[in-house]
């Protein structure tokens, strides 16, 4: 049964013996939100216990997550099971699960953006017994509705122009939008004046985030030696490995929009003006070459390798910054071909 974000609140705290929802598209911050609201704020968490699962095991094991949800806690009444990368083959072993409930759990299916053919997301969408809550990018409504909830949970000032902006500027995936507001409110808290619009320029445009950009222009025109300083020094000074790899996810998926647009007939530069942010004035002209040079499948590839080296690091922190640098600097190596480097 499909739901909106809006109901979500009233389904989790109606749940009883079993609920079994699916969370799925590309906002992955949206996702990740919409998990923490269920834990922090609809659910009387200490009842629970949490329990990652990553759908993976399932591959060797097909028992594996029925007998997590079938066994019984010494220390808690009832148990959250979270699990993530959820594929069509997995499929079988759902059903079994939905078919022959057990008591007292709460699942949570988290999956990457499904097509309306997937075999998962028409289970969970027509299933009477299972709940399907799509995901998509942020758009201008709710990015808006973000900076509001923003401004007001911190009682902060900011002119129509600063806002402005904000709409302009942030990601369209929730939780980058929702960091780089953290950047503002630790900005405001000890500032007696209002926030001007050059001082949210600045810290919204840090050192990191230029180093970011570099980094994502030198991968895609195959400079090798200079995307893994560049990865080094981002590393050396604190950046998060999955921060880079998003970072270049986003960057080549606005690649792909517009190649996208482009293949229909538009030209390029009518093609990026559905880009949100628009494309900074200083970096068309490397995108542009970006667009050009580089193809469609090439592109739809890369996207999904950066994807696994995404998730690859969120099982293992301890090889995360090899998998982030290793993966990004097969991507800059394969745009050498594209560029005669």
């Amino acid at each position: 049964m499909i739901i909106k974000v809006f109901q979500l609140e009233k389904v989790v705290k109606d749940f009883d013996q079993f609920l079994s929802l699916l969370l799925y598209g590309p906002n992955e911050g949206l996702i990740r939100e919409q998990i923490d609201q269920i834990i922090e704020k609809y659910l009387n968490f200490n009842e629970y216990e949490k329990i990652i699962f990553n759908a993976k095991e399932l591959d060797g094991d097909s028992q594996a997550l029925d007998d997590i949800l079938r066994t019984v806690s010494m220390f808690h009444e009832k148990k959250l099971i979270i699990v993530e990368s959820l594929k069509d083959k997995h499929l079988e072993v759902i059903k079994d699960i939905c078919n022959n409930p057990p008591k007292n759990i709460f699942i949570i299916f988290k999956s990457e953006n499904l097509i309306k053919s997937s075999k998962i997301r028409n289970f969970f969408e027509n299933d009477k017994q299972c709940l399907a809550l799509a995901c998509y990018e942020d758009d201008k409504r709710s990015i808006m509705k973000t900076i509001e909830n923003f401004i007001a949970d911190n009682q902060l000032k900011l002119g129509r122009d600063v806002k402005d902006y904000l709409l302009q500027s942030l990601s369209v995936d929730r939780m980058v939008s929702k960091h780089e507001l953290e950047k503002i409110k630790l900005y405001y808290k000890d500032k007696k004046t209002n926030l001007e619009l050059d001082e949210v320029r600045n810290l919204l445009n840090d050192s990191s985030s230029k180093d970011l950009s570099k980094m994502n222009e030198s991968v895609m025109y195959g400079n090798t030696s200079m995307s893994s300083l560049i990865i080094n020094k981002l590393l050396s000074e604190g950046s998060n490995p999955i921060s880079l790899i998003r970072g270049l996810i986003n960057y080549i998926q606005r690649i792909q929009i517009t190649k996208i647009e482009m293949i229909k007939g538009n030209s390029f530069d009518n093609a990026i003006k559905i880009l949100k942010p628009p494309v900074f004035w200083k970096n068309k002209d490397s995108f542009q070459d970006h667009c050009l040079r580089w193809p469609l499948r090439s592109i739809e590839k890369i996207l999904y390798n950066l994807v696994e080296a995404e998730i690859a690091c969120k099982l293992n922190s301890q090889t995360s910054k090899i998998n982030c640098e290793k993966t990004i600097l097969i991507i800059a190596s394969n745009g050498r071909k594209y560029f005669n480097n």
